[in-house]
């Protein structure tokens, strides 16, 4: 019997040491790297010290860490995925607006971290918040369900508390709110003069003439194709006294869902360079009805080079420069000056009226 007693005790003692795993991992379940659940790339990171405070922030989202959110130094990642990606999963009627996600990674133990000893703060400032948006949580699976607790929403900014990095998240707006990208070969731009096509993330830049435009790597979010657009330069009417010295527009591709992006996560540069350009040009933007107004933004001008930082591709651009006015030209567009040669006309006929007089003489 004591025999007995022991072989059901040691077989209890396997089993038990057997459901031990599993019982810890019901009771602290793993923190998924969300790298690998549709948020694969590192937009950005920052390195914080034990009880440290910090930020980061990437395009429209910003992150602030309180002091005392983590016990050990970590590496806190902001995630991002193909916004497209999430979009498959929104309720009819909502357009996903933003994505993110966290990894930190506890520098001391290298595991990583799920639940913050403080919660850190999520901001999403963007023309596309509305007081219709809504805060998702985005499982492994990329199942959308809506937060238990509603973001906070001011204006165009949206807030949320986050203490965990268990599940990701994205933002809804209404679909009929979110501006609509509009695609400027259909509005006074229709010549595609240089195109380039970037991984998401990649840096890159084109030009036309004397136009370049610098892309910074970090402006997307997903692969592009980035085109530079011109319209014929008569098209456009230019305040009286003024001429315009140049066009263009942009057109940003997704390349894997052919959607038109209309924001950049970060500005590109254009640069005009040009004998026109003066101190005096003007920067203006291009409706898609074709007018222009001033840029609030004045370029920055320096000789003949002007430059400008563009956010998005919601308008198209003209440059504009003072109408040449050379004294005595046929036209403005000619600028030929005819008083020195009409001056030298007169006098031959005056010199040869004279010689004849001498000759009868």
């Amino acid at each position: 019997m004591l025999r007995s007693f022991f072989g059901r005790a040691a077989l209890a003692a396997v089993v038990l040491a057997l459901a031990a795993p599993a019982m810890a991992s019901a009771q602290s379940p793993s923190v998924p790297d969300f790298t690998q659940y549709g948020f694969p790339t590192v937009v950005a990171s920052t390195s914080l010290a034990a009880g440290a405070a910090g930020s980061l922030s990437y395009g429209a989202l910003t992150v602030q860490i309180p002091a005392g959110a983590f016990a050990d130094p970590v590496q806190f990642e902001l995630l991002q995925g193909p916004v497209a990606s999430f979009q498959m999963g929104a309720p009819t009627g909502e357009t996903v607006i933003s994505d993110f996600a966290f990894k930190v990674v506890d520098e001391t133990t290298g595991a990583l971290v799920g639940t913050f000893l403080k919660p850190v703060t999520l901001t999403l400032m963007s023309a596309d918040v509305t007081s219709q948006s809504v805060y998702y949580n985005v499982a492994t699976s990329g199942a959308l369900t809506p937060n238990p607790v509603a973001a906070t929403i001011t204006g165009t900014t949206l807030t949320h508390p986050i203490a965990a990095a268990m599940v990701g998240w994205a933002v809804t707006s209404p679909t009929s709110t979110v501006a609509q990208v509009p695609d400027f070969t259909q509005h006074g731009f229709p010549q595609v003069v240089a195109s380039t096509t970037l991984a998401m993330g990649a840096a890159g830049s084109l030009s036309y003439g004397g136009m370049t435009v610098q892309i910074p790597a970090g402006a997307f979010d997903c692969a592009v194709k980035f085109e530079l657009l011109q319209g014929p330069i008569a098209t456009f009417q230019a305040p009286a006294g003024q001429n315009v010295i140049a066009d263009f527009a942009f057109r940003v591709i997704e390349t894997a869902t052919g959607r038109l992006i209309g924001t950049f996560q970060k500005p590109v540069t254009f640069t005009l360079q040009s004998s026109a350009v003066s101190h005096r040009s003007i920067y203006y933007n291009v409706s898609t009805s074709g007018m222009l107004t001033p840029n609030p933004v004045p370029a920055t001008i320096s000789g003949t080079t002007l430059s400008h930082p563009i956010p998005v591709a919601m308008v198209g651009w003209a440059v504009t420069s003072p109408a040449a006015s050379v004294a005595g030209a046929t036209t403005p567009s000619t600028g030929i000056p005819v008083l020195p040669f009409a001056a030298a006309g007169i006098l031959a006929i005056g010199g040869g009226v004279l010689l004849l007089r001498r000759a009868r003489a």
